[in-house]
């Protein structure tokens, strides 16, 4: 398939309205879609339904799915992009006076209550004088290759795209994988670089989270870091944590459920920390900080099998797999506005000038690409 077919179906797609989703996984050469084949919205109940899943910040809310076995598989390996088109971007005027005392309240808060890390966002509205999301998505694609960068499409949620540099889970068989990302600093050089307390306070806070939650789930784990990990322009505290599932009933909802939101992008104590969002955070996050992915989908060696045999039931049940990333580092765009999203982990070592420069770096990675 050419990159033009390709990119002729999505165009397709989006005339028509269907829900339909663009992709890359972090270091991989191809491009994926999926273009449901009906208008219906397809919700998720319970984790078990197969697809590409976008799921919001608040769990209580609507998750969308594009189900598998109702959509055309698309793939381009490798993408071909030329003649890129540019986006003219209006910068907001806003000030950022408002974050900053946000900012302030939360250490305050720290300081006096069982508070010890809560993350707060802001949202970035800009105006666009050209609205494209397939020549946003190229761009973000060829920009960041080892990121999960997506380009997703509902009638009910609208376009959202970004580039994310975390991944919540992924799971084959009874093989999991997660990380620690946390603890941020703009990139200078390629030589040593060093951390302060906070940057690794706010970086343990979510390893020794996730390490805790886990062990009701996996035996053995394993964990290897943290180390200094580059995305775009910014370098991040990460920690692979992996292992293997127990023999027990627990269901992915209630993994996911005691994993998300993590530290990372909520704090801890979770509930101290999401009453404080709630009270304070000025915007409803919606799918900004919620996490995206492919969600019980057939292996390729799977997929390749189940042409070849098509009565062999058990093994498709078998071989599938589950990859999904947080949703950060991303935008939503609505007529011709760009929306984008930045937060940052906010504890007692917090300086909010240095928290309102690190959100407006995070934005960088979109903004861009515009």
């Amino acid at each position: 398939m050419t990159s033009t077919d390709f990119f002729d179906q999505i165009e397709s797609a989006l005339v028509s309205k269907h829900p339909f989703v663009l992709f890359s996984k972090p270091d991989q050469q191809s491009i994926k879609a999926y273009i449901q084949s009906d208008l219906e919205t397809h919700l998720i109940n319970d984790f078990s339904e197969s697809g590409f899943v976008f799921a919001p910040f608040d769990h209580t809310k609507d998750s969308y799915y594009i189900p598998f076995e109702r959509s055309k598989i698309l793939e381009l390996n490798p993408p071909v992009f030329e003649d890129l088109i540019n986006t003219n971007l209006f910068d907001e005027v806003e000030s950022t006076k408002n974050h900053f005392n946000r900012v302030s309240k939360a250490i305050a808060e720290i300081k006096s209550s069982d508070l010890e890390k809560v993350v707060l966002s802001k949202e970035f509205k800009f105006s666009m004088e050209v609205s494209n999301p397939i020549e946003i998505f190229k761009k973000l694609s060829q920009s960041y290759p080892s990121a999960f960068t997506y380009c997703w499409f509902h009638p009910q949620t609208g376009f959202w795209l970004g580039a994310s540099p975390e991944s919540l889970l992924k799971l084959e068989g009874k093989s999991v994988s997660t990380m620690a990302l946390a603890g941020t600093q703009a990139f200078q050089s390629s030589e040593q670089v060093e951390w302060d307390a906070k940057n690794v306070k706010e970086h343990a806070f979510v390893t020794d989270y996730l390490l805790e939650i886990l062990s009701d789930y996996l035996d053995p784990i394993k964990t290897s870091g943290p180390y200094t990990f580059r995305a775009g322009e910014l370098l991040h505290l990460q920690t692979h944590i992996s292992g293997w599932l127990k023999s027990t009933d627990h269901s992915l909802k209630q993994l996911l459920r005691a994993m998300h939101p993590t530290p990372a992008v909520c704090g801890t104590p979770r509930t101290s920390a999401l009453k404080f969002i709630h009270s304070n955070e000025s915007y409803d996050r919606a799918f900004y900080a919620g996490f995206f992915g492919e969600l019980n989908v057939p292996t390729a060696s799977t997929f390749r099998n189940s042409k070849k045999n098509i009565e062999n039931r058990a093994y498709q049940t078998v071989r599938k797999f589950t990859n999904l990333a947080v949703n950060l580092r991303c935008m939503s765009l609505k007529n011709s506005q760009a929306i984008l999203y930045g937060g940052g982990g906010i504890t007692e070592d917090s300086d909010p000038e240095a928290e309102c420069i690190e959100i407006q770096n995070k934005i960088q990675t979109i903004k861009k690409v515009l």
